[in-house]
């Protein structure tokens, strides 16, 4: 997660998205080139050989969850998705300065998906959050035969969808708010 992600968005997606998700964890910084916990996490060796790591990033040589060969190559191992919370610029930036980051598998998606964060601009349509896109991973993996098909995640979306209508109702007072000062004789309850 970067770090303005972490300190100043307190109930941004990917923090959402973690308080959801059984096991996930939140790493902070920008470049993870040795950040120990990380580097342990995708090392494969010891407890951690149990994994096999991946990073969820849109790239030409990504791996698609039906990608012939893609289950024979995890097999008997936990697939270990890495997600990085940022803004798109920002991602680009912790991938450009992350090595380790760079070395894994990329994951991306095989349908197309579209944002519903109607209250935040995304720089292109396919641009999802954090917690859109863990859960049309989860909804990938199942159909694949690779998660749990019995693992619900629908209160994901629910979290999510919940964030945004509060944000909206919220943006809709405060132009209320700002047009009552503007215009008070709009609003004059004697009316």
């Amino acid at each position: 997660m970067h770090p303005k992600e972490a300190y100043k968005q307190k109930t941004g997606t990917g923090r959402l998205a973690a308080l959801s998700l059984v096991g996930s964890e939140i790493l902070i910084g920008i470049d993870f080139t040795h950040n120990e916990r990380l580097n342990d996490l995708i090392s494969g060796k010891g407890e951690f050989a149990r994994y096999y790591p991946v990073i969820l990033y849109p790239a030409k040589d990504a791996w698609y969850i039906d990608t012939p060969g893609f289950r024979e190559t995890v097999g008997e191992r936990q697939l270990l998705v890495i997600v990085v919370d940022a803004t798109w610029f920002f991602a680009r930036k912790m991938m450009l300065l992350s090595s380790n980051l760079q070395a894994l598998p990329k994951l991306s998606f095989s349908q197309d998906y579209r944002s519903q964060f109607t209250f935040k601009k995304q720089p292109a349509p396919e641009c999802l959050s954090t917690i859109e896109s863990s859960y049309y991973l989860i909804r990938e993996l199942q159909s694949a035969g690779i998660a749990n098909p019995a693992a619900d995640a629908e209160p994901l979306m629910t979290v999510f969808r919940n964030m945004v209508d509060y944000q909206l109702a919220s943006e809709q007072a405060r132009h209320v708010a700002e047009a009552e000062l503007l215009y008070p004789e709009l609003f004059d309850s004697q009316g």
